[in-house]
């Protein structure tokens, strides 16, 4: 075999350029054609070479840069002319369409390929990474086919590929090479080596990426390459991502900085890659490649067909690294913006790589001697750099899969409850994703567990928990079905699932008889002769799915739960979830309630009302009692529909001292006296007193200043409360007790309080004009405050007698509707 080249620039002198090859016009010629012209000349140069030489085979693509014996030309209409002594040529082209394996059948048949076929050269137009489904065909066959090649280059004119002087796009075109005398060596050199961790990308937009890790990609390059500092583009472009398993060599180079900072690559990316910053050292490929060629001289080449990565151009200076094939037997080839390489059976689409092919027919020459060249570092360094992180890699990988195991593994533990052996609530939600419309799931409670364990002890807990659960699922598949599932759902707490058209009265009578004989049962656990006589009581709550047809899971289990605890409170066996929907419509009220004061809190509609407090006989105002109100909706809601949901929350805590905030930021710039509500939360909690503190100090006169103290049961710690009381009046305050009389006083904790002023209950004085009992015991309660030298208020008074008979008793202050309603002060 033989081969040469033509570089022709001016197309007009393609016959005279053609007249330079040695070879006879009817030979069976192998012409390879590369150029960068436009379509329409390539055209009219085919038609002028077909005619020279009308027996030739030719194949090609767009490309910009050529190999001519081992130098590297660019631009214009470049020719490979080989002619083969004992090799057959078969072609084939085929456009793409949206079923690539198909398309791989149908190239397949055309080269019509068979036991002397050695390798097909291959171009394809617009060929991506994961365009392998168009050499399936090839895959599955019997043969073992090399395909070399490459994609077709953007040129200034276009791209396309070329088949006997017929131009296409969106198409791929073969040729084989048939022959029992030739000889192929293939090989491929691409030395990226991945350097430091993994990125994941979470940004991208086909060849445009904007975020690894979601850091914007700019300030990544930034970070690791210039310590934060930026980065030149001419840097970025030795520095591309690998994208994969290293060994796949997919490498992805910057080609574009946009205005908002993202980077344009030459390839595409998919949210979830995994990517790498990669680095190429000349001299490690020029290294492996002597290295290489050494080796491919002992098969003694003929000819040498190269097809490179585009992108080498720029990092491979010269032409050093064709120029040692060169050394060995004729190169020729073209640079493609993807190689074609097959390995191991599968046809790989390789970029950024030099692909070679070596031919010969016959027994060939002698090999010469090559001149050897001085051994480096350089290739032993970057093969254990790259081979050090590919076990890393591995190790990775693997400990991610132990961990996965052992996840996997404590999960299946979490399914079931050590102390019972029985499956917990997760595998219960499980099975009531899967109740039917006769479904029915009781919660279930031994009401005595606590009592046995304090009495017991722990041990003998455990064992009772265990036992108990045997009993009740053998018990549950008399009384009810073989096919009911016992649950843990708790300590002493169990769930059963199953299914009966029967109705709610026989169930709750079946359950009657289930737990009338469990509580006759000695469970008395063996080897401990200190118990004698072991018994426990159960209740249960029963929540069926044809009540609740739409309700989610875990408010069923909660539904059911709920009515456990209602038969606990109501010392019944079992309580239906149905007979609670008005307290859950009464939950859900308060529910409601919730959410209207935390946006008030959050949006601060708290508003404060003021009512008068007069002096007796004369009614002139004395003070203002000032009233916590949520604004919503345009509307004031009164303190009763919301205070008792919220009281020992945290809601309420910022609630109260919003109002604070509030209201003393308002007075300070009045000079009326007034009062606050306190609950005994406010005086337990450090943050509400000190911010109470700081409050005060904004009023000039402290003494206009009452604070009202709430004295009801939930007072848990009278000592803490006097003193903090006692702080409050040394800064000139004023203490006063609230509701005295409305059915909780601690008449001793009262006398230490001291309080100045003590506000008899509304409850009491409202009806003083009708209830003679209730006049003599408010009587009694003002006769006493005066005795314990304190002021009095009678609330709630709301006509003319009950004010007369309030003023006759020796009340000091008058409070009510009778002198005026709450009115908004801000």
């Amino acid at each position: 075999m033989q081969s040469t080249s033509l570089l022709i620039q001016d197309i007009e002198q393609t016959q005279r350029e053609l007249e330079k090859i040695d070879f006879h016009q009817q030979e069976k010629l192998l012409i390879q054609v590369f150029s960068s012209f436009e379509k329409g000349a390539v055209l009219a140069a085919c038609q002028v070479i077909q005619s020279t030489f009308p027996n030739a085979k030719l194949i090609g693509c767009s490309a910009n840069h050529y190999i001519s014996q081992g130098v590297i030309l660019h631009q214009g209409l470049y020719l490979i002319v080989t002619r083969f002594d004992a090799t057959s040529y078969t072609c084939g082209v085929v456009e793409y369409s949206e079923q690539p394996q198909a398309d791989s059948q149908a190239m397949w048949q055309q080269l019509e390929c068979h036991e002397s076929t050695q390798s097909i050269i291959c171009f394809a137009d617009r060929l991506q990474i994961n365009d392998r489904a168009l050499f399936a065909a090839f895959e599955q066959s019997r043969y073992s086919l090399p395909i070399c090649g490459g994609a077709s280059t953007i040129t200034n004119n276009g791209r396309w590929v070329m088949l006997d002087g017929i131009c296409y796009e969106n198409a791929y075109v073969m040729l084989a090479l048939h022959s029992v005398e030739l000889a192929i060596t293939k090989g491929y050199y691409t030395e990226w080596n991945p350097i430091g961790r993994t990125f994941r990308v979470t940004g991208a937009q086909d060849n445009r990426l904007v975020e690894l890790d979601g850091m914007p990609v700019r300030e990544l390059y930034n970070r690791y390459l210039a310590d934060g500092l930026e980065v030149p583009f001419e840097q970025l472009h030795n520095f591309p991502l690998m994208v994969g398993d290293p060994k796949a060599q997919n490498i992805h180079l910057p080609l574009k900085i946009t205005d908002c900072g993202e980077i344009e690559f030459s390839g595409q990316f998919q949210v979830g890659d995994e990517v790498r910053f990669c680095y190429d050292h000349p001299s490690l490929t020029l290294e492996q490649v002597r290295l290489g060629v050494q080796q491919i001289a002992f098969h003694k080449p003929e000819q040498f067909f190269i097809y490179n990565c585009t992108s080498r151009i720029d990092f491979i200076d010269g032409n050093q690294e064709v120029e040692a094939f060169q050394t060995l037997a004729d190169t020729y080839g073209a640079y493609c913006m993807g190689e074609l390489y097959q390995e191991n059976g599968q046809q790989r689409i390789l970029h950024h790589s030099l692909t070679y092919l070596a031919l010969r027919e016959g027994e060939g020459k002698v090999a010469l001697p090559l001149e050897t060249q001085p051994a480096t570092n350089i290739s032993p360094l970057f093969s254990l750099i790259r081979n050090a992180l590919l076990d890393v890699d591995d190790m990775n990988n693997s400990m991610a899969s132990k961990i996965q195991q052992q996840a996997t593994a404590l999960t299946a533990s979490y399914r079931i409850d050590h102390r019972t052996g029985l499956p917990n609530r997760s595998v219960l939600r499980e099975k009531l994703s899967k109740m039917s419309g006769n479904s029915h799931l009781l919660a279930l409670k031994v009401t005595t567990f606590g009592q046995i364990n304090e009495k017991y002890g722990y041990r003998v807990g455990d064992k009772l928990l265990y036992d108990l659960s045997e009993y009740f699922q053998k018990a549950l598949w008399r009384f009810f079905d073989e096919g009911c599932q016992l649950y843990s759902i708790g300590i002493g707490e169990w769930a059963v699932v199953f299914d009966s058209w029967s109705s709610q009265e026989h169930i709750h009578q079946r359950f009657s008889e289930f737990s009338d004989q469990t509580e006759h049962v000695n469970f008395e656990p063996t080897g401990l002769p200190d118990i004698d006589y072991l018994s426990v009581s159960i209740c249960a709550g029963i929540a069926s799915r044809r009540d609740f047809p739409t309700t989610s899971i875990d408010d069923l289990l909660l539904k059911a739960i709920d009515a456990r605890r209602s038969a606990v409170s109501q010392n019944k066996h079992l309580v239906s979830a149905k007979t609670l929907i008005q307290l859950e419509k009464h939950r859900q009220e308060q529910l409601g309630w919730l959410s209207c004061v935390s946006r008030a809190v959050l949006n601060q509609n708290i508003v404060a009302c003021s009512q008068p407090i007069v002096s007796a006989h004369s009614h002139q105002v004395e003070s203002y009692e000032c009233l916590v109100r949520i604004e919503e909706d345009g509307q004031l809601i009164a303190p009763g529909k919301f205070l008792p949901i919220i009281e020992g929350t945290h809601l309420y805590t910022r609630l109260s001292r919003q109002m604070i905030t509030r209201t003393f930021d308002f007075m300070s710039q009045r000079t009326d006296s007034f009062s606050i509500n306190l609950a005994p939360q406010d005086f337990s909690n450090e943050k509400t007193i000190l911010h109470l503190e700081q409050a005060i100090k904004k009023i000039s006169h402290p003494q206009r200043i009452g604070l009202e103290v709430l004295e009801t049961e939930q007072i848990q710690d009278y000592g803490r409360l006097i003193e903090v009381c006692n702080h409050f009046r040394d800064l000139g305050v004023n203490i006063i007790v609230d509701d005295f009389g409305s059915g909780y006083s601690n008449i001793d904790e009262i006398l230490k309080l001291e309080p100045q002023v003590i506000k008899l209950d509304g409850s009491l004085i409202r009806n003083i004009d009708k209830d003679k009992k209730q006049r003599k015991i408010a009587q009694q309660l003002v006769s006493l405050c005066q005795i314990l030298n304190a002021k009095t208020v009678a609330e709630f008074v709301h006509n003319e007698q009950v004010c007369r008979i309030a003023e006759d008793m020796g009340v000091d202050y008058l409070q009510g509707y009778y002198f005026g309603k709450p009115q908004r002060l801000f």
